[in-house]
């Protein structure tokens, strides 16, 4: 039953892995197809990602030889990380509840909301730390710090924003003592440890200067509320297609720009902070104990940035379906809904040109479902850290598995 669960679940998005749409494969395949010509990225052609995301495009290009082949090489690779994710998410159910039916709804749940994902979750590359994230949730509560740690820098220098849970698990493990800790530091390390070598190459630091210049995307929370000014005729701001993204421009975006970047590195940071605080004060038993603290500081970075990309819910949805194991369910309802609801704008809508009001208002809404949810979770972590003895979720007793 849990093979045949797998392969229904992958089943559906593998025709799409594969299908001739290519996304933003062009561009990983273009970078890719320099660096085995020889450039050196940063310094011959620009690379707008940290610098282990070119170690995942270069096989596939090797592999693929030409574009078409690319594209199946790498949509094979997306769909073997896509099966190993849903593994994860079925065992730490069966683990949990054996043959219970809740062991199932992390996988149903999370199943349904990439397949409506599928535009962005297979034709771009944050499926990748989305693994890294997700495993290492599921090493550290099974007390393997060591690999906890590497998973963590290797999601970190694949698409940087696992950084963020880099605090709550050593506040994890320092709780466990010092040995646990020493492991997961040392996993880190050996994590990062490619960049010594990698750095005498070419510049792969060079990324960060790229994402500094960054304008403010159009989908994020501030620039919503921002475009729904300018339709009330409360704003003059312009819809401009930029390098990586659609912007808005102006003196008004700007200063919304500036101050976003404030409220995104302080609210990053203060739920940083409180992930760690309800980790110390309440350790987590359950890996949806761990999910809820993680997702405290996930959803800060991914709903404050002033960058906010269709793809980046992704980041959000593994822990989210995790968190569906016990306790209140809610948040993470709202979360894979808002991750799915994600596709409807860009559905017959003037995304190009601009949107008008139904899909902005369904951008406002997606918005503030995640928002809200980041909230109830910060709540739930606060008062929990504020009565250590309460537990972090209703238990169940779990059923022994036959033998």
């Amino acid at each position: 039953m849990h093979w045949l669960a797998l392969v229904v679940s992958v089943l559906p998005l593998a025709y799409y892995a594969f299908s001739p749409r290519v996304g933003d494969l062009y561009l990983y395949f273009s970078t890719a197809h320099a660096f085995l010509g020889g450039a050196v990225p940063n310094v011959d052609f620009r690379f707008e990602y940290p610098p282990y995301a070119l170690l995942w495009f270069v096989p596939a290009a090797w592999v693929g030889g030409d574009e078409r082949g690319f594209v199946l090489a790498f949509g094979l690779q997306l769909t073997l990380l896509d099966a190993c994710l849903k593994w994860l998410l079925l065992s730490e159910g069966v683990r949990r509840w054996g043959t219970a039916w809740r062991a199932w709804v992390p996988l149903a749940a999370y199943s349904v909301a990439s397949w409506i994902q599928s535009i962005h979750y297979l034709k771009r590359y944050d499926l990748i730390p989305a693994v890294f994230v997700l495993a290492a949730l599921v090493a550290l509560m099974r007390r393997r710090e060591g690999w906890a740690g590497v998973a963590l820098a290797v999601g970190t220098v694949t698409k940087l924003y696992p950084a963020v849970l880099v605090p709550l698990a050593l506040a994890v493990c320092w709780r466990r003592g010092l040995k646990p800790t020493r492991a997961l530091l040392l996993g880190l390390v050996v994590g990062v440890l490619p960049l010594l070598p990698l750095s005498l190459l070419w510049p792969w630091w060079r990324f960060a200067s790229f994402h500094v210049e960054r304008g403010l995307q159009v989908e994020a929370l501030s620039a919503g509320l921002l475009w729904a000014a300018k339709l009330m005729g409360l704003a003059q701001v312009q819809w401009v297609k930029a390098l990586a993204a659609y912007e808005l421009h102006g003196p008004a975006a700007e200063a919304v720009r500036v101050l976003t970047r404030y409220i995104w590195v302080a609210g990053s940071l203060a739920a940083a902070g409180l992930s760690v605080w309800g980790a110390w004060r309440k350790p987590p038993q359950h890996i949806e104990d761990l999910a809820r603290l993680a997702l405290v500081p996930l959803v800060a970075f991914v709903i404050l940035n002033p960058v906010l990309s269709p793809q980046y819910l992704i980041w959000l949805t593994g822990a989210a379906a995790l968190a569906l194991l016990s306790g209140t369910v809610g948040p993470s309802v709202v979360v894979l809904v808002a991750a799915a609801i994600t596709r409807g704008l860009f559905a017959g809508s003037t995304y190009y040109s601009g949107l008008q009001w139904p899909h902005t208002v369904l951008l406002l809404v997606r918005n503030g479902m995640v928002l809200g949810a980041g909230l109830a979770w910060a709540r739930e972590v606060w008062r929990l850290g504020r009565r250590p003895g309460v537990p972090v979720a209703e238990e169940a007793p779990v059923p022994t598995p036959p033998t």
